[in-house]
This record gives structure tokens, sequence and C-alpha cells, in this order.
């Protein structure tokens, strides 16, 4: 690759062609093959509840509640909505609607009554799958108070038995196993998953992906981490978000692997998860990372089944990543970048190659990407931080019912605009170098970049985790915060001190504060939005 590169385009070749974006033209297809080929192979495993299913048991169930919908008049292009926490039925509903031809809807867990009813009269979903509730958070009796305000809503499924007129989850698939309806043929370019994005500003925007964007992640994805049927992937990501239910479980079908579940993550259960099942993945987020690198128990752990993994987050250190890799220890482990509107990552090396630490690797077969000035648009060269931008059959359709955010997201052209700022080497891989373009910090005139203030004080041997966002200010505009987690002895001084000489005067934090932890969202990203509201409201203590 020149020096003048300012797009990339990915291209995986083996003996001499590009490999395809996957062998498979739907999810339904990758699992009736794995079905046919390793139907007595283990495939799901969700060993809190003590429920596992073969590949021969997943196809056959998700086939039987495939039928059901279908007899029930569902139809293909019909939503299906989703809420529960990672639970076997989880995967098994997941590919049933596949199957039907419908489009599921991935509903967020921590989602409470405003958030839920948002989402569900947005979506309007004809029918939905649902738990009674899990870690407090009461989603059927949710559904019940807002019911009024969802008319489209025609078949509530309850997965811990029949509640009322509303089916169980064993009704249906009774109901199924014994339907001869056909099932339909499943256009692979049709959509297959309309998927809410975090939401951490504002109410979210669900992404239409299709099946065959889906899968083409999925397959490229693992086959950068070299995925086998031998392989067993656990995360600590939900099932709801895209990294759950399309990068883990897409990506295992597709692979003739097994998927590890958990319902939710405990960093010392996740120990026991990995020990008991002989789990061979792992993905997380660096919050994740960080508290099994200090949990205490961590040492009493046998781990050295773990070959690779994954973790991606614009907060991403390729130090931590460097000290899981040699702790855990996770040879493979790589940093990877994506977004849900891109049908979940963009980017990622191979789990062997020496820059999988420092970057995310070329974009995924299929995949392109190019850096532009945020203000301009105009494309940077290699080593300039400017907003990443990507386009490809993985970019999702646009957003439902959302016409001008669809607009303001992805150009005539077709490319996306990320909202994340990094560059490119000059090899082609993809850096993370700034974090999200909204959390930039404008100080004077000069642009500071988190990341770079994250990454070195999280190196202070006293400093556990730090989050840096801007606040607002008379003089400059903005100035440099922290929130940071971390030992008794941090001071102000200390860690000013500890700056000095590293990074310019202007880059360090005017002000810190103590956190005992993080506002995280679902997938356990910091929400810097949230600390930079509680910051100005005298909600954070100073340190």
């Amino acid at each position: 690759m020149g020096g003048a590169l300012t797009e990339i385009e990915s291209k995986d070749i083996i003996g001499g062609a590009m490999t395809e974006l996957s062998p498979y033209r739907t999810p339904g297809d990758a699992l009736a093959r794995q079905a046919e080929l390793r139907g007595d192979r283990e495939a799901l495993a969700f060993p809190e509840t003590c429920a596992r299913l073969t590949y021969g048991e997943w196809h056959e169930a998700a086939t039987a509640l495939a039928c059901a919908l279908i007899d029930r008049g569902f139809r293909p292009g019909e939503r299906i909505g989703l809420l529960a926490e990672s639970r076997i039925e989880w995967p098994v509903v997941q590919m049933a609607v596949a199957l039907a031809g419908c489009v599921l809807v991935p509903l967020n867990t921590h989602y409470r009554r405003d958030d839920l009813a948002y989402a569900l009269e947005h979506s309007r979903p004809r029918g939905l799958f649902l738990a009674r509730g899990f870690r407090g958070n009461p989603y059927l009796e949710t559904v019940r108070a807002i019911r009024q305000r969802l008319p489209a809503l025609e078949l509530a499924v309850v997965f811990d038995g029949p509640d009322g007129d509303r089916p169980g989850y064993g009704e249906l698939l009774a109901e199924g196993r014994g339907s001869s309806a056909a099932l339909p043929e499943i256009d692979p370019d049709a959509t297959g998953s309309l998927q809410y994005t975090s939401g951490t500003t504002g109410f979210p925007k669900g992404a239409l992906l299709t099946h065959a964007g889906m899968m083409a992640n999925a397959w490229g994805i693992s086959g950068r981490l070299r995925v086998t049927d031998r392989d067993r992937w656990t995360s600590i990501i939900p099932l709801f978000h895209c990294a759950g239910c399309i990068m883990c479980i897409l990506g295992t079908v597709q692979r003739g692997a097994a998927y590890v579940g958990v319902s939710s993550f405990d960093a010392a259960r996740m120990f026991r998860v990995i020990e008991d099942e002989r789990c061979t993945m792992l993905s997380g987020v660096p919050t994740s990372y960080v508290a099994m690198l200090e949990h205490p128990a961590r040492g009493g752990h046998d781990l050295a089944t773990l070959r690779a993994g994954t973790c991606g987050g614009a907060d991403t250190d390729p130090a931590l990543l460097a000290r899981c890799a040699a702790d855990f220890p996770i040879p493979g482990l790589v940093q990877v970048y994506g977004q849900t509107e891109s049908s979940t990552l963009i980017a990622l090396a191979d789990c062997e190659a020496p820059e999988r630490f420092a970057t995310c690797g070329k974009p995924l077969p299929g995949a392109r990407v190019r850096i532009a000035d945020p203000a301009a648009g105009a494309p940077l060269p290699p080593g300039e931080i400017g907003q990443i931008e990507t386009a490809g059959p993985m970019v999702m359709r646009g957003y439902f019912e959302n016409p001008a955010a669809t607009a303001e997201t992805v150009g005539a052209d077709g490319w996306m605009r990320t909202g994340d700022l990094g560059y490119l080497t000059a090899e082609g891989d993809v850096v993370v170098a700034g974090g999200r373009l909204r959390d930039m910090i404008i100080r004077g005139g000069e642009n500071i970049y988190p990341v770079e203030i994250e990454n070195l004080l999280r190196a202070h041997p006293a400093v556990s985790d730090i989050a840096v966002f801007g606040l607002e200010d008379g003089y400059y505009g903005e100035i440099v915060a922290a929130a940071v987690t971390g030992g008794a002895e941090l001071t102000p001084d200390r860690l000013s001190r500890y700056c000095a000489g590293r990074i310019a005067g202007f880059k360090r934090p005017a002000r810190y504060f103590r956190v005992a932890s993080f506002p995280l969202t679902a997938s356990g990203k910091i929400r810097k939005t949230a600390l930079r509201e509680m910051a100005e409201a005298g909600a954070l203590d100073p340190l």
C-alpha cells in the first residue's frame, strides 16, 4: 500500500481467489447445514440454567417455532420483538424469526417503561417473545401497562410459562411440532433485523440490517479469528447487542462452533464458565477486561483454554490488550472496531497478526474505509485523524422510518459517517485514535482527543480506569476533565506531574473526579455524556 492511500478495501486472498463474503445465504441456511453435518454436536450451552442444545435440537426447535408463527398468520417482512436476558431460548427465537422470513427486533434488557414504550411503539412488532423479568426489571408487567399503546401487537409469547391469554414458549413449540407449514424462501437481501442503537443520547434509532450483510459480517469476523468447529465462544456482551446476536451467534453457527452464554457479566462467574466449559474464545469491552484483570480470583482458575478473543470500544488501550494476552492468557486477543449500522464490525486484525493490539486491522472483506475531514468531508491521507467512513454491503439499509437521520448518516454516494475519529496507517490498518467526534474536546481552538489522555493516565500505577470528557468553560470554551477509579493515593497533583513532559499542557485535565463506578451502556461502554452531566450538576466528587 502506498503512502498516498486515502481509502482501503479489504480482500482476503486464499488460494489466489477472493473468498466469498459468506457461503450461506441466510441464518436458516447455516443452521440447517450444521444440523446436517454435526447434528449431535453441542451448539448452545447456558450453564447457569443447565440448558444445552445440539445443532440438531436447535434446528428442530427453531423450525417448529417458525412453523407455529406461520400457522398463526405471520408473513415475511413482519416484525417480531425479543425482550429477554441471554438465555437458551434467545438464539432459538432468533433463528425461528429468520426461518419464517420475519424481522427480528432485539430489545435492550435495560429498557424501562419509557424506553421500552418508545421502541415498541416505533417498531410496531406484530409479535413479541419476552421473559417475565430480569434483575428487578419487570418486562411482562411493563408490557401489560403499555399494551393499549401497541395496537399492532397481536401475539405475546412468555418464556416462563403461559400468562392468561398469552401462550407460553413451550405451548408454541408444541404447536409448531404438529404443523405441516412450509417455510418460505428467504431473500438474503431482505431486512433480517431492526437493531436499535445504544441510545446514549436521545432516543435510539433502528438500523435496518439485511440477512446477507449480517452473515457476511459474522463470516468475515470468525475468519479473522480463525474459528473452527472445535471452538467454544463465550462473551460478556448481551445477545440483544449486535456483537452478541450477529458476531457471536451467526459467527459460531457458520463455523459449526459452540456458543456458551451467560445472562449477565460478573468477573468471578466468567472465570468459572471459561474454566468449566473449556472456552477457547472470549469477547468483551475494555471495562470488562479491566475488571477481570484486577479481580483477585483470576489466579485461582485455569483459563489456559482461551486462544483468541475480541475487545472493542473507542477507549480500547493497546497496553490493556497486551496485558490480557499475556496474563489471562489470551494470545489471540484483537482490537476490533464497528457499529450497529455496519452489521457489527468494520475492521479487525487476524488473531495472529502483530498489529492486533495497536490497530483494529484492515476492513472486513467487502468493507471499504476512508478517513474524511469532519468539517469539509474531503478524504485525508494516512496518519491524519478525521472521521471514519465506511461503505459496502454490510452498511445498513437506513434507519427505520427516519429518513432525516438516514440522510445525515449515509451520504448519497453510499458512504456512512460513523461519528468516530481515527486514521489509516500506510499499510491500510484502521486506528481509532480520537474517540467519538462528539466527545472531541475543543479547548481554545485546539482539538483534544480523550483517548490519548486516557491511554496515558491508565498506565499510572494507581489508576484502575479513567474517562476523559469536556466541560464548558467561559474562557476556553471547554476544559479537560477526568473521572477516575483507583487507589486512595491518587491526587490531582500527582496525576498532573505524571502528565508533565508526556503530553502538551493544554491536554492535561484541569479537573479530576473520583467515581466508584462508571455509568455504562448495556454493552459496557462508558457513557461520557452522563459523566459530563453529573459533573455539571455537582454530582461527582472532586478528587
